[in-house]
């Protein structure tokens, strides 16, 4: 038993929502019968200790009132604590679409992971992790949408066929005011692209630089761009970090050694 002070939410919570309802609901259940199952947490020193699985117990453990908590301490590493957490939620489907996409999203730049690498450590098939992954990429009402359960993962996907901005946001709108099956909105995206101007097929090049975008960009785990003169003979290739944890990760994928 740990005091209930002595412990503090984790940095890596995958859920950005708890509904307050069921926290209360369960804190009522926690009052007649006590926390069934201890969470788990790891050690910070000087007596605090972080949460790593279990926060709906926590809370609902504070709205009862108790002043201590089963728990079990791990030994974690920030990646393993990263990791057990969604593990956790994503197999009890707690998360919703949005939730899921963006911690794992979270795994690929915090810890510098490849996609099949979160893929084979969250046992999900690498396809559902790209897939997921993806809808970070939809405008942020569209991702309200799919946080409040109004749109499915299988909506977020039709609609990146549609083009980005008023168009897309104005479809994903329709499509949960009207209840659209998600094959009725990859219908509707089908016809917007078809009546959007057309820039032409691309060229072969072209068709080759966007193959080879997406095989570097699912080695590094991370939006890559390549850029090319007309004769391919000069470039350059643009890989996006997102902080220092994330850039650390990426050289060291490309085995680029840093010091200091």
């Amino acid at each position: 038993m740990l005091p209930l002070d002595a412990v503090v939410p984790s940095p890596f919570q995958p859920r950005r929502t708890i509904d307050q309802a069921s926290v209360e609901q369960l804190a009522s259940s926690i009052r007649r019968s006590g926390v069934m199952q201890p969470v788990i947490v790891r050690a910070l020193g000087a007596g605090r200790y972080e949460l790593v699985v279990g926060e709906r117990r926590w809370r609902a453990s504070r709205v009862a009132q108790l002043t201590h908590i089963p728990a079990l301490v791990r030994d974690l590493a920030d990646e393993e604590a990263a990791e057990w957490a969604l593990v956790e939620n994503v197999q009890r489907e707690d998360l919703n679409a949005m939730e899921r996409a963006h911690a794992l999203r979270g795994l690929c730049e915090r810890f510098g992971m490849t996609q099949t690498q979160v893929a084979e450590r969250v046992a999900l098939d690498r396809s559902t992790v790209t897939n997921l992954i993806r809808l970070t990429e939809l405008e942020d009402s569209i991702a309200t949408l799919l946080e409040q359960g109004k749109l499915s993962m299988g909506h977020g996907r039709a609609l990146l066929g549609a083009p980005a901005g008023v168009v897309r946001e104005s479809l994903a709108v329709q499509a949960a005011a009207q209840a659209w099956s998600v094959r009725k909105l990859e219908r509707e995206c089908q016809r917007m692209h078809a009546a959007k101007p057309s820039a032409g097929k691309p060229s072969p090049r072209a068709m080759v630089l966007a193959d080879l975008e997406k095989q570097i960009a699912d080695q590094l785990g991370t939006k890559v761009m390549i850029r090319a003169d007309r004769k391919g003979v000069r470039g350059r290739v643009v890989i996006e970090f997102y902080g220092h944890d994330h850039f650390e990760g990426l050289l060291a994928r490309m085995g680029v050694r840093t010091h200091g």
